[in-house]
């Protein structure tokens, strides 16, 4: 399947597929009615434009994978995608390719997500480890939340704690709610245990 609103590209698009790997494809313009014929027969490989008509290649490929949960779906698109790449990746995205690549690009990314192997341009793939890096940034202890962790593990109150770090009560209770977001826990109890399971 070729879902593209631009039907030059679409048809375009068909062609290469015909010539480079001799298959069949069906080109749509419009979402709706690709689902339609998607509920009817399964596509090997779904080649979608991400900026679509009333939707976007990320809802659209979503809706895919609820129908075809093994569907091998590849963004073909022009425009840059950059800041959509880790929500594109959780949605089952198998590949990119860039309409301005060549046939050769196009083919191999089809050829290689067959085999469940992706092509990444190097800029996306900077773009991932951005991502992930602030991820890991956001959830990382400082060491004062780490000394606070030593001594809630102990079982010391906020107001020991307090005079033991030559802090405020509160100052503790901002940083236990900190530790707690970063720990995805809601008690002192699940906090201390998940420190303890950290460094032992």
């Amino acid at each position: 399947m070729v879902l593209d609103d631009h039907i030059a590209i679409g048809e375009g698009t068909k062609a290469i597929l015909k010539a480079e790997l001799n298959c069949h494809a069906d080109v749509f313009t419009d979402p709706y009615l690709a689902l339609q014929q998607l509920t009817k027969a399964p596509y090997d490989v779904y080649l979608v434009d991400f900026n679509l008509p009333d939707t976007d290649g990320l809802e659209f490929i979503e809706k895919i994978i609820n129908i075809h949960p093994e569907a091998i779906a590849i963004i073909y698109t022009g425009y840059n995608i950059e800041r959509y790449i880790t929500d594109l990746l959780e949605k089952g995205v198998c590949g990119f390719v860039s309409k301005s690549d060549s046939r050769k690009q196009l083919i191999d990314t089809i050829n290689y997500a067959l085999e469940e192997k992706i092509i990444m341009p190097l800029s996306l793939i900077k773009q991932l480890n951005s991502n992930f890096s602030k991820t890991e940034k956001s959830t990382r202890l400082t060491e004062r939340e780490q000394k606070i962790l030593d001594l809630v593990k102990d079982g010391l109150p906020n107001k020991t704690i307090a005079m033991e770090l030559s802090l405020s009560q509160r100052t503790i209770e901002k940083n236990l709610t900190s530790i707690f977001s970063k720990l995805n826990v809601e008690t002192r109890a699940e906090a201390a245990i998940k420190w303890i399971k950290q460094i032992s």
